[in-house]
């Protein structure tokens, strides 16, 4: 069963894109994202609507990570 953007927000993680041409990343809006395609929206399905902000890449990943209170 793949992760739903409702599963990242009920235990408070955050999802990164990260560029597989530049390395570029960046922290996904969760609010944005589950108001333009809803909580059961699986997260795998994120990495084929992304493009790279600096190089303009669409081969890029999602990673889940954890909340920034819980890496210290």
């Amino acid at each position: 069963m793949s992760a739903t953007l409702a599963n990242v927000i009920t235990n408070n993680y955050r999802l990164l894109a990260i560029c597989d041409h530049c390395a570029h990343t960046v922290e996904l809006d969760m609010d944005a994202l589950v108001e333009r395609h809803g909580g059961d929206y699986p997260v795998p399905a994120l990495k084929k609507r992304l493009r790279c902000t600096r190089c303009g890449s669409a081969s890029c990943a999602v990673q889940v990570a954890l909340p920034l209170d819980r890496c210290a």
